[in-house]
C-alpha cells in the first residue's frame, strides 16, 4: 500500500505526528516520533516524551471515545496508528464558504457532540475546524492528542470554543460554556 504525506504549510495546522493517506484516501497513518516532519512542513519541536505521551493520550481517547463522533481506529503499532479517513478537515469547508452547507445541522451536531464528550467526561481541549471532518453528514472529531480528563485543561478548552467554534456559529462558545 502506498502512503502520501500530507503537508499543508498554509494552514500552519501539525504539531507532533506525521501524517499520510492511503493512495485511496480511505485511511490516515500518524505517526509520533522525534524529528519527524509535520503537516505544516516543519520539524515537531517537542521532545520524545512529549511526543510519546501525545501518542498514548490519542491512542486512549480514540478507543474511550469510540462512536460515531470519533474516527474509526484501524490498527496501531508502537509509535503509530491508522485510522479511517473520511475526507478534508472543515477548515476547508470554512476557507471556500460552503461549512454550513456541507454539513447538516452543524450547529446541533456539535452541540451533541460536546454533549457526548461531557458525558465522557473529557475535555478535548483543540476543537479547531482542523481537527473536525464530515462522514456522510455526520460530524466528526479527531485529534485528541491534548484531551484531558475534566477538570484539567479548562482554560484551553475554553479557548478552543471562542478561538474556533465560534467559526461555526458566534452563539455557539456561549452555549458550550453552559453545558460545563
Amino acid at each position: 500500500m502506498t502512503w502520501n504525506k500530507l503537508h499543508f504549510p498554509v494552514k500552519e495546522t501539525g504539531t507532533i505526528a506525521e501524517v499520510y493517506l492511503n493512495e485511496n484516501e480511505t485511511l490516515i497513518k500518524k505517526i509520533y516520533k522525534v524529528d519527524g516532519i509535520t503537516v505544516s512542513g516543519k520539524p515537531t519541536r517537542y521532545e520524545e516524551s512529549d511526543i510519546n505521551a501525545a501518542f498514548y493520550n490519542e491512542l486512549r481517547w480514540l478507543k474511550e471515545l469510540e462512536s460515531k463522533w470519533a474516527p474509526k481506529l484501524i490498527d496501531v503499532g508502537d509509535n503509530w496508528l491508522t485510522q479511517e479517513y473520511y475526507g478534508p478537515d472543515l477548515l476547508e469547508n470554512y476557507m471556500a464558504g460552503t461549512l454550513h452547507n456541507d454539513v447538516p445541522r452543524l450547529i446541533n451536531q456539535c452541540i451533541e457532540m460536546y454533549e457526548f464528550f461531557k458525558e465522557k467526561n473529557v475535555f478535548k481541549r483543540n476543537g479547531s475546524l482542523s481537527n473536525l471532518t464530515i462522514n456522510k453528514g455526520q460530524l466528526i472529531a479527531f485529534d485528541f492528542k491534548w484531551a484531558r480528563l475534566r477538570p484539567t485543561g479548562i482554560e484551553l478548552e475554553l479557548h478552543s470554543y471562542d478561538e474556533w467554534l465560534s467559526k461555526i456559529d458566534n452563539s455557539l462558545p456561549k452555549t458550550l460554556r453552559e453545558m460545563i
